[in-house]
């Protein structure tokens, strides 16, 4: 991976992926965030976008429409070679008023526990993204 993160004897490379939800465009404070973490560039991509649909499952087709066409895949090409190029990448959408960005960038994870369930949170009501709830966190308030 390019850009200085290279990893070590224990290190090992990944993505930092964040989802902050504003009231709206002009509110000083996220009402709720998310995070997670993968080791693939284009599954951070794959999360970000599925979340992102889900978002904009219930807006208006004209609405939902627009949601979509932004997140197609033409952007998901440019936000990969960003992440391997060592880069942060983003996106940023207004949601029925509110203002919703994601965001990844490389980082170095220390492998502390094993884990063998997947890095991208899965439930059965939601299929892929962050998987977080619309709720405040703790601490934006």
């Amino acid at each position: 991976m390019a850009g200085g993160v290279t990893p070590g004897p224990l290190a090992l490379p990944g993505f930092w992926c964040e989802r902050f939800v504003h009231e709206s465009l002009y509110a000083d404070a996220p009402a709720s965030w998310a995070a997670m973490v993968t080791h693939s560039a284009a599954r951070a991509m794959h999360c970000i976008g599925a979340d992102a649909r889900r978002m904009a499952s219930g807006l208006p087709d004209r609405e939902r429409q627009r949601v979509l066409d932004r997140v197609g895949r033409h952007g998901h090409v440019g936000a990969m070679a960003a992440l391997h190029r060592g880069e942060p990448c983003g996106l940023g959408l207004e949601l029925a008023g509110a203002w919703v960005e994601w965001s990844a960038r490389p980082v170095l994870l220390l492998p502390l526990v094993s884990r063998t369930a997947s890095c991208c949170p899965v439930k059965a009501e939601r299929p892929d993204g962050f998987g977080a709830p619309m709720l405040p966190a703790d601490g934006f308030r």
